[in-house]
This record gives C-alpha cells, sequence and structure tokens, in this order.
C-alpha cells in the first residue's frame, strides 16, 4: 500500500511537468540573485556590506537572500533586473 502511494506521488505529483517548471525557475530565480550579488557586493545593503568583511562574500550573500521572504526577494529581482523598476 505505502509503495503504491508513493509511486503514484512521484509520478504523478513530484515528476509532473509543471512542478519541474516551477522548480527550475526557482533555481534560475535564486541563482540570478546570488550572480547579482557577487558579481557587484555594493549593490548589497550597508550592512551586509560589512558582514562580507568578516563572513567572506558567498557567506554573507547566502546569508542576506536566506533572510528574504518570498515577497521581498521578488520585489528585490524586480529592482536588479527590470530597468522600468524603481530602485
Amino acid at each position: 500500500m505505502k509503495s503504491e502511494l508513493e509511486g503514484f506521488l512521484m509520478e504523478r505529483v513530484y515528476k509532473h511537468y509543471r512542478v519541474a517548471r516551477m522548480s527550475n525557475k526557482a533555481k534560475r530565480f535564486m541563482a540570478d540573485l546570488f550572480n547579482a550579488y557577487t558579481s557587484d557586493p555594493r549593490q548589497l545593503p550597508f550592512e551586509y556590506q560589512e558582514w562580507v568583511q568578516q563572513a567572506g562574500l558567498h557567506q554573507a550573500v547566502c546569508d542576506y537572500i536566506a533572510g528574504m521572504t518570498d515577497r521581498y526577494a521578488q520585489d528585490d529581482y524586480k529592482r536588479l533586473f527590470d530597468p522600468f523598476e524603481r530602485v
């Protein structure tokens, strides 16, 4: 019974094409944020620019992104990449 349910969920939910699309979009979204901040740390808020000196660039960027809510990350993405979005 359990293995049947697991098989059903794997085929119908976890491997569903829409789930794969969303997963890939999320990976690209997070990679874009990470790359934007690591390529130019001056875009980070001042307290995280200071944290770069203590923790290192990659750790500071990871900490900044990890502390974002979903909505804030979406808004921040727009501020970074949408040329018509107010900074």
